[in-house]
């Protein structure tokens, strides 16, 4: 239901009273509503400003700060914001008045020529292209929109309007110290977006150069390397490491130079991408009109030059992102595999901090280097050291290892602890031990000198870092010389261990 009466009076623009006549929908950050004025006739779109929405009055005066800056921006190719109002009229609250169009979105264009397979005239394409770059350089001197997508372009005639300034930021963040951040659209966030760094324009640039690309081709350029559209988690692998694919593979018509563009805009790196004046001057003139030398031969070597140049660079890109994945994929891990191994040393210490309140002839001293060294009372230590961790396809104890690690008292019995997950989106698995022993029809002596093995090694005994992924898959089944045997509660066996020392 909607929030405010029809023909509700709100003051407007002007200083004039406006009625409201209609309710035009629900967005992501407030209703609208179209109202008319009593003595113009002028008609609005009213936006309520979810103000109470955010957690304090900072972040509600850093949103409706910058509704007020849109004001400033005037552009025959952005949705002009006419008028603020803080919340004069009870019952209401905050709203934006904003200059009415009525002609749709550049969203319900593009999902009708989709249904009918047929694509925008490239000569009309090029049009709204301009447009946008147009109204986004207007924004952009003053303010990052941050949310340019087809939703927020509104149809008025021929001309195509940005509009949406509510989660817009000042491009000078010096001039306050707090900016309200609001949630772009996941199929546009640009790749400083999903890691935090600091937003300048080329934020815009990133999210306009995918709607050029589907201006031309009514497909989004990652739509392919995204397995479900609607998990934020495949758009953000999508965003950071996956290459747009090249435009004119579905619409071969566009000339290089707009390729070319459009991938410069889908760069990863912000400082890669075009500013709006190089956007602007090859959208208004795509096909180089002067060329030095004009006999045909020339003409086709130099651009079959310029073609074998930007396939290179597509290839080394994709190189560059399969390394950058790679990379940030390996930190992650070894960021959640730190963290699982924290928390099981803080188990252990609780273990420690019991036995340390309860015992009066001394303390277990706690020392960590390489490894995690209790040193007890009674002269004798335990050790905790963690493996580097790696992703596997062994699968034990109904799980798939993804780390390991050696427990134990020294010299003595000791375990090796197995970090499982069981499935995919088990992002920290679960800590399992696992100790080995030896087959009774195994010559124990013959196994001194492999696997790790001395002649101080007590049985049951764990893998040191060098052998334990080579040897636990063999827990998985098959003739081996050892025997696993696997238990669930790693802090039990820590405990144990204590009592074993004593």
């Amino acid at each position: 239901m909607p929030s405010v009466q029809l023909g509700k009076e709100l003051p407007g623009p002007s200083n004039e009273i406006f009625l409201v006549t209609d309710f035009l929908g629900r967005g992501a950050f407030g209703e609208v509503y179209r109202a008319t004025g009593k003595d113009s006739g002028t008609i609005i779109a009213v936006k309520l400003l979810p103000v109470n929405q955010l957690p304090d009055p900072e972040s509600q005066n850093a949103l409706l700060n910058e509704v007020r800056a849109a004001q400033e921006v005037q552009h025959p190719n952005i949705v002009s914001v006419l008028c603020v109002d803080a919340g004069t009229v009870p019952d209401v609250g905050p709203f934006v008045c904003m200059e009415y169009v009525s002609g749709g979105t550049l969203a319900q264009i593009l999902k009708t020529n989709a249904q009918a397979g047929q694509v925008i005239p490239h000569t009309r394409a090029l049009e709204m292209m301009i447009d946008l770059a147009q109204g986004a350089r207007a924004i952009n001197a003053k303010l990052i929109h941050r949310d340019i997508k087809p939703d927020n372009i509104l149809v008025d005639g021929k001309a195509l309007k940005i509009g949406d300034f509510g989660i817009s930021k000042f491009i000078d963040e010096s001039t306050r110290s707090h900016t309200f951040k609001g949630g772009q659209h996941m199929a546009y966030m640009a790749p400083e977006g999903w890691i935090g760094q600091t937003n300048t324009y080329k934020l815009d640039v990133y999210s306009v150069g995918i709607v050029f690309y589907q201006v031309l081709t009514l497909k989004h350029p990652l739509a392919t390397k995204v397995k479900d559209p609607s998990h934020w988690r495949d758009w953000e692998r999508a965003h950071l490491y996956e290459q747009s694919a090249d435009i004119r593979t579905d619409r071969p018509e566009v000339s290089a130079a707009v390729a070319q563009l459009i991938a410069r805009m889908l760069a990863k790196r912000p400082d890669d991408r075009p500013g709006w004046d190089e956007v602007l001057s090859v959208l208004t003139n795509p096909v180089s009109e002067h060329p030095t030398d004009r006999r045909p031969s020339v003409t086709a070597a130099v651009s079959a030059a310029v073609e074998a140049a930007v396939a290179k660079e597509r290839k080394k890109q994709e190189e560059e992102l399969q390394a950058r994945n790679k990379a940030d994929a390996r930190e992650r891990r070894l960021g959640l595999y730190r963290t699982v191994c924290t928390g099981l040393i803080q188990q252990f210490q609780r273990v420690i901090d019991q036995f340390n309140s309860e015992y009066q002839f001394g303390k277990v001293q706690t020392a960590t280097d390489v490894a995690t060294i209790y040193t007890l009372p009674t002269g004798k230590s335990i050790a905790v050291h963690f493996f580097e961790p790696f992703e596997t396809s062994i699968r034990v104890h109904g799980g798939e290892v993804i780390g390991g690690g050696w427990i134990g008292i020294i010299t003595g019995r000791s375990a090796n602890l197995v970090l499982v997950k069981a499935s995919a989106d088990d992002l920290y698995g679960r800590w399992v031990i696992c100790e080995v022993d030896i087959m009774a029809l195994a010559n124990p002596a013959k196994l001194i000198g492999q696997f790790g093995i001395t002649p101080q090694t007590v049985v049951p005994f764990g893998f040191n870092d060098a052998n334990f992924y080579s040897q636990i898959g063999y827990a998985q089944g098959g003739l081996h010389v050892f025997t696993y045997l696997f238990s669930d509660d790693p802090v039990a066996f820590f405990a144990a261990l204590l009592a074993d020392a004593c």
